[in-house]
């Protein structure tokens, strides 16, 4: 089953400077959003703010976020006050665009990481922004601050006979048999540049507080880390038949940059365990145990601290060379899908003007090493240093978004230039092919132009003859004091002169600086966007052999696909606020009831593996259905 393709104008995006100076700068002048009006047109703006958790614990983080879409003017922005927080970071910027059955919508936001400073609840107040005219306002968030992870969704849990210390139990069978460190990786085989995910999780059953001590280097691969390094939320996961708290160490894509036998080398973490001695009874051990939970002043000698230092199995990853058959010429090392665009930001300016162009490459795949191609210019064109604009999305597998390459370009002489098509090629690790893709011929018409102006001679004074002062004046003084008063106003009347022309010439330069910066804001292209099928992934783990993750792909791609289409966050994305947002689009109620219960088998199948693959087909091909039949009633 192939995916639909479709195409729609988008534009390039210039990214400037930084647009915040400092941390609680209340406006904002924003000089790199051209590519939005592109869009205004056809969609709503839209300013509105998110928190990452409704409620946290005075010593975590959670990422604030002011979103803009759709906007064709944006003139200033002023985010809330955050005095009740420790801002750890931001605002970091983030563009981007979401096509979605050829509905476009532009983003901009920006993001920070807050701390709490003191326990409570708190409320955000509204940030605000004048967008189009017109002046906007967020609604107000709310955060819960807990005293510790039990008064916060990110619970974890103890079983009492895990904690307690029985007599006829050793210390080191107690910790090898409720805490281990285990590295996962989604493959042990790939393509130099094809990506792998490594996760270190750290799986416990004890009260402990752990740290890491060793952390691999990743030696031989690109590395793309995917979870912070103090990450500390739990989740609970099964492990050998058992339920254990599951703590995230490390998790990253990695590019591996050589062919041969890598090793993934081992983590360690120091673990400090406390132990309850048996009271004699489980009674007396549950409640003992709960206050040993819960940090309850407790009789030090029922408590025993232990230290213990885990580490995980290497695993060896097999990388297999880049095949030499079919190898383009025009191969630089991009692995993964990409596709390459051209534009210009004006057809025809004349030999006084510089032009301007952009190569945007975008896809999925080692974008961090993707280079510019090879580019024939034309006899009698001058290029200029390239400015290099990135758009990345760390957080998808591979690596997603686009490098913009933005050059500037000279020409001598008036007349018509034909820049040829730039190729650009790839390896595709899916169909383990070489693939390419390449632009359009671009043709540009160069006019003459007035050239630099001459500046006027000044005219000598011509020397009156001799005879004719001698017949005006009858004393050399005062021809010596007529001569120093005309040499006086011409000196001054000179000066006077030269000022006007270099304010003029100054002003000449300084609007030709300007024009030539509106033209690279204003550079758009007229280029197709095809549309991606939501469950691509999926779609690809379905016809790939011995693909274990259908299910989570499916999953996560579904749930993906109905935020965007209901302008929901992926976390919100439930059967309460599904049917609401889905009764307010005015979608039939069959197509409600039919998404609901297919979200509810896909994720029963989640955490049932052994299902036959006839039912993956079938559960593919309503997810398709269901899909097509939202993008016609939606």
């Amino acid at each position: 089953m192939s995916a639909k393709q479709s195409s729609h104008d988008s534009c390039f995006t210039f990214a400037g400077d930084a647009f915040f100076m400092k941390l609680f700068l209340k406006k904002i002048i924003f000089t790199a959003f051209c590519y939005l009006s592109c869009f205004s047109a056809l969609a709503q703006s839209r300013f509105y703010t998110t928190l990452s958790a409704q409620s946290t614990v005075k010593d975590e983080y959670v990422a604030f976020r002011i979103v803009i879409e759709n906007a064709e003017k944006i003139a200033a922005i002023a985010p809330p006050s955050l005095k009740n927080f420790n801002v750890i970071s931001g605002p970091l910027q983030e563009t981007g665009s979401v096509d979605i059955n050829g509905k476009v919508t532009q983003y901009v936001s920006f993001s920070y990481i807050l701390q709490p400073k003191r326990l409570g609840s708190f409320t955000i107040g509204e940030a605000s922004a004048v967008i189009d005219g017109k002046k906007v306002k967020s609604t107000p968030l709310t955060l819960q601050v807990g005293k510790d992870q039990e008064t916060t969704t990110n619970t974890r849990e103890v079983n009492f006979k895990d904690i307690v210390l029985y007599k006829n139990e050793a210390v080191a069978d107690k910790v090898a048999k409720n805490l281990q460190l285990r590295l996962q990786t989604d493959r042990t085989t790939c393509y130099v540049g094809e990506p792998i995910v490594a996760t270190y999780k750290l799986y416990t059953r004890l009260k402990n507080s752990s740290r890491l001590v060793k952390n691999p280097s990743f030696n031989g691969f690109s590395v793309v880390d995917m979870e912070r390094p103090d990450n500390n939320f739990y989740s609970k996961e099964s492990l050998g038949g058992r339920d254990f708290n599951m703590l995230v160490i490390r998790k990253a894509q990695l590019y591996p940059l050589q062919a041969g036998e890598i090793g993934l080398e081992s983590a360690e973490v120091d673990n400090q365990i406390e132990f309850l001695r048996d009271q004699g009874s489980d009674k007396a051990n549950a409640a003992s145990a709960l206050d040993l939970i819960n940090g309850m002043m407790m009789d030090p000698s029922m408590v025993m601290q232990e230290n213990a230092t885990v580490s995980n199995k290497p695993i060896t990853i097999t990388v297999k060379p880049l095949p030499e058959t079919g190898k383009p010429a025009s191969f630089n090392g991009a692995v993964g899908i990409f596709h390459i665009e051209c534009a210009l930001a004006k057809n025809s300016f004349s030999t006084d003007e510089t032009g301007t162009m952009a190569i945007r490459i975008s896809g999925n795949g080692n974008l961090k090493m993707v280079t510019l191609p090879d580019i024939q210019w034309p006899d009698g064109i001058e290029p200029f240093e390239p400015k290099l604009t990135e758009n990345i999305s760390y957080q998808t597998v591979p690596i997603s978004g686009e490098k913009i390459f933005t050059f500037s370009f000279s020409a001598q002489k008036e007349g018509t230039y034909t820049i040829p098509k730039i190729a650009f090629s790839y390896f595709d690790s899916h169909s383990a092919t070489y693939k390419k893709d390449s632009t359009g011929p671009v043709t540009f018409t160069v006019t003459k132009g007035t050239g630099v102006q001459a500046l006027p001679l000044v005219n000598e004074p011509k020397k009156e003859a001799p005879s004719f002062l001698n017949s005006i004046f009858s004393h050399r003084w005062w021809i010596i004091g007529f001569v120093a008063l005309v040499i006086f106003f011409g000196l001054y009347y000179w000066l006077k002169s030269e000022s006007k022309k270099e304010k003029l010439a100054e002003a000449k330069e300084r609007e030709a600086a300007a024009k030539e910066r509106a033209e690279i804001e204003s550079v758009a292209e007229a280029i197709a966007l095809n549309q991606k099928n939501p469950l691509e992934q999926a779609e690809t783990c379905l016809y790939t052999e011995n693909c274990q993750e259908f299910y989570v792909l499916l999953n996560r791609e579904m749930k993906t696909f109905i935020a965007q289409k209901f302008h929901l966050e992926t976390s919100q994305v439930t059967s309460k606020t599904l049917a609401a947002a889905m009764d307010s689009s005015g979608i039939a109620n069959d197509t409600v009831l039919e998404l609901q219960q297919l979200m509810q088998e896909i994720e029963w199948y989640l955490y049932t593996p052994f299902v036959e693959n006839e039912k993956r087909n079938e559960l593919y091909g309503r997810a398709h259905d269901v899909i097509e039949r939202l993008r016609v009633e939606g």
